[in-house]
């Protein structure tokens, strides 16, 4: 956008008329080369100026004793003019509709450049009003932004991606972008590059940013069981079913076959990771407890686990029976190895003579890497 005195067509005419004081010299309005450019919107306007040196001497050439062939001359001319003439504006930024700018010049080194020429140079302030700055236009950075989340819970991932009709070009950050799980918050911010102040940069490209922040809820994520209560009935059952089932038909095949009595579901344990983002074996132990009764009076505790068992995302359970570990040991001539509780000459019993010497023995040993949950009766 231009600006420009209201005269400056009638000057523009003057100008090209030889004007002659009483010393003889000749009189130009150095305003009729002035011209003042506003860009930027409102409230954020910015104010430049330019001197075109080169007309006012082309338009002045006879007063400057100058003609077409004179090149060396007139260059020198030039260079004086650009020399000893400037001037600046009072503001030029932030302006806003209605604000009134003055251009002021500065004569510093002028009067020996109006005695070498025989030029008078009038040198007057020149004020104008801005107007026709248009309007920041509002915008929600958020709408243009696509978050998605991918990976296994706790060790899901959030994808952050802009669209590429967004009116301005802006780094969006999240606070937590791994390590996740659903129903995790994550705030993503946006911000303008190179450091620069997101209201203040979008305004230079006419448009106001109504959010810098923005909340977003974790889902569809399919997770590693975390608690006991996130597991489906239908799936406990299944793997309670399997447990017991496994325990029956290795006694059926041993000689412990008419000791058993009954078999009692204590309760469960849960490990899981306690952080995320350091590498375990397992991402989780699921265990079953049991109280094996035999026909003498006799007891002991026997435990099933499963692993790696994980929610999908239409909330069903996945797990793999296939998983399914139970208590080792073994008696050879009389010695006793791994999990065996009680042994007889003949027979011998895979399992713990007490509730804590199992909870020791498989919980307490991993609490460094798994915190745990129980329904242990």
């Amino acid at each position: 956008m231009r600006l420009k005195n209201c005269t400056a067509i009638a000057a523009a005419v003057l100008s090209m008329c030889v004007m002659f004081t009483a010393c003889g010299k000749t009189t130009i309005n150095v305003n009729d080369y002035l011209t003042i450019e506003v860009d930027g919107f409102d409230t954020a306007g910015t104010a430049s100026y330019s001197f075109d040196s080169e007309a006012l001497i082309d338009d002045n050439l006879k007063a400057f004793g100058l003609d077409d062939s004179s090149e060396a001359a007139y260059i020198e001319a030039l260079v004086r003019l650009e020399t000893g003439l400037d001037g600046k504006l009072d503001k030029n930024s932030k302006l806003s509709n209605g604000d009134k700018v003055t251009f002021s010049w500065n004569e510093k080194g002028i009067e020996d450049f109006e005695e070498k020429y025989k030029v008078d140079l009038q040198l007057n302030d020149k004020s104008f009003v801005i107007e026709g700055l248009e309007e920041a236009e509002s915008f929600d950075p958020f709408e243009y932004l696509t978050v998605s989340f991918d990976g296994i819970a706790p060790k899901g991932n959030a994808t952050i991606k802009c669209s590429s009709d967004c009116p301005v070009t802006l780094d969006f950050k999240a606070d937590k972008s791994d390590s996740l799980s659903n129903g995790d918050i994550i705030k993503i911010t946006a911000n303008a590059y190179m450091g620069k102040d997101l209201k203040e940069y979008c305004f230079e490209k006419g448009y106001i940013p109504t959010a810098s922040e923005k909340e977003f809820v974790v889902n569809g994520l399919a997770g590693y069981v975390q608690e006991i209560a996130d597991i489906p009935e239908d799936a406990y059952n299944k793997m309670d079913s399997h447990a017991q089932d496994k325990l029956k038909a290795y006694i059926a095949n041993t000689e412990e076959t008419g000791y058993l009595a009954g078999i009692e579901l204590l309760g469960n344990y849960l490990l899981t990771p306690k952080d995320p983002s350091i590498y375990v074996n397992k991402n989780n132990y699921y265990y079953y407890i049991y109280r094996v009764d035999l026909t003498d009076g006799l007891y002991y505790y026997y435990y099933t686990y499963y692993t790696d068992i994980m929610l999908l995302e239409d909330g069903t359970c996945s797990f793999d029976l296939g998983t399914a570990t139970v208590p080792t040991g073994s008696v050879f001539f009389g010695i006793e190895s791994g999990e065996v509780y009680w042994a007889t000459d003949t027979i011998y019993f895979v399992g713990y003579g007490d509730i804590d010497s199992l909870f020791n023995k498989h919980i307490t040993s991993m609490i460094g890497e798994y915190r745990y949950e129980s329904t242990v009766k």
